[in-house]
């Protein structure tokens, strides 16, 4: 019992400090930066796949136009995955050759709709985005400039989440402000696991049409990385888009994405490993693999703890953080607190996990969804 507490117990902790505390010292010892050229300004076409966006194409659209990049040199695609609303209507309204329009008849999901983008493309850079994401108007010359660095593939930025009223920050703003810093000491070292699906850029010649099931953003660095290329964040490049306050639109999301991101796993990694890219797996194993196994680990860490209470102030200590943290995951979304909302958010994103998981191993394969509710 005890050697199970102990190994629960420092797996959790290499997951949550060892790993971020490894990959810091060796970004500082020897990350390295990318030969960035902010006067580098390639062609870039941005890939958007819309179903049903009526309430959020024309902002998306007018905060295209706004962004500060030459206009000979950015094109919008939209790609209709059989909306049956407003929406295209709506893009036709602007008439511009640089804002164009395909429509996939047929709804295929957006992976499918991405790939006939991607297809239609004429710029040299892909910027992915989402309808209800609305970048600062440097966001785009923030991504390409790093595109001056030939050993650079992919280039992520962030999403800033708001609340319903776009007033603040959601309170899971602390929690992704560590994931921030943790992809950070990654683009300096191993690559990033993963992209910030709403903004990030690569080049057009890496792009491979995907299978429907298949989540781009996290499929997209792991593809760039085995190139022998790198994919990298840069922090400045941000958008922004308001979150769903339904915690059950919430948690369907989130499922589909774990669901998604395990069989990227499964059918990944023998292709990473094959291809020499130990670091990044090493890191795809450490940022992802063990912290989507948390809740099991914690489980079992808080039964063999309840079973050495008695056995000193140590255990006993540790169990009544563990029970005070558990508490907190009901308790604390009701708090105008946003540090009480951490227990909350992280049980959400890791049950999702396990959720997730399930839903793959039973033969749930996610291809199409519906939008948030904005």
């Amino acid at each position: 019992m005890l050697i199970l507490f102990w190994t629960c117990l420092s797996l959790l902790a290499y997951a949550f400090i060892g790993y971020p505390t490894v990959i810091r010292l060796l970004a500082a010892s020897r990350g390295r930066a990318t030969a960035s050229d902010d006067q580098h300004v390639p062609s870039v076409s941005m890939l958007l796949s819309v179903f049903n966006e009526e309430r959020v194409i024309r902002e998306k659209i007018e905060n295209f136009l706004q962004l500060d990049y030459p206009e000979h040199s950015l094109e919008l695609i939209v790609v209709s995955d059989g909306c049956t609303d407003r929406t295209e209507d709506l893009v036709r309204a602007f008439d511009l050759d640089r804002v164009r329009l395909f429509i996939q008849e047929r709804r295929g999901g957006k992976t499918l709709a991405l790939n006939r983008a991607a297809q239609e493309a004429k710029g040299d850079i892909l910027v992915f985005t989402d309808a209800n994401s609305m970048y600062d108007p440097a966001a785009v010359r923030k991504l390409a400039r790093h595109f001056a660095d030939s050993e650079v593939g992919l280039v992520s930025g962030r999403s800033i989440y708001l609340d319903d009223q776009n007033r603040q920050e959601q309170s899971g703003g602390v929690y992704r402000r560590y994931e921030d810093f943790i992809k950070d000491q990654e683009s300096a070292t191993v690559s990033i696991i993963g992209a910030d699906g709403a903004i990030y850029a690569m080049r057009r010649e890496l792009y491979v049409p995907l299978p429907a099931e298949y989540i781009n953003d996290f499929i997209h660095p792991l593809q760039v990385v085995c190139k022998r290329l790198r994919a990298v964040q840069e922090p400045d490049a941000v958008c922004w888009e308001s979150q769903d306050a339904d915690t059950k639109n919430e948690l369907q999301r989130q499922t589909r994405i774990m669901a998604q991101s395990w069989l990227i796993v499964f059918t990944q990694v023998k292709g990473l490993l094959a291809a020499g890219c130990v670091g990044y797996f090493w890191a795809l194993m450490s940022h992802k693999v063990l912290r989507w196994l948390s809740l099991p680990l914690m489980g079992a860490l808080l039964a063999t703890n309840l079973w050495l209470a008695g056995h000193g102030a140590f255990f006993q200590a540790l169990l009544l953080g563990q029970i005070g943290f558990y508490l907190l995951i009901p308790l604390g979304r009701q708090s105008d607190q946003k540090l009480l909302h951490i227990p909350a958010l992280f049980f959400l994103i890791h049950v999702t996990a396990l959720i997730g998981l399930l839903k793959l191993a039973i033969g749930n394969k996610y291809t199409i969804w519906n939008p948030r509710k904005y």
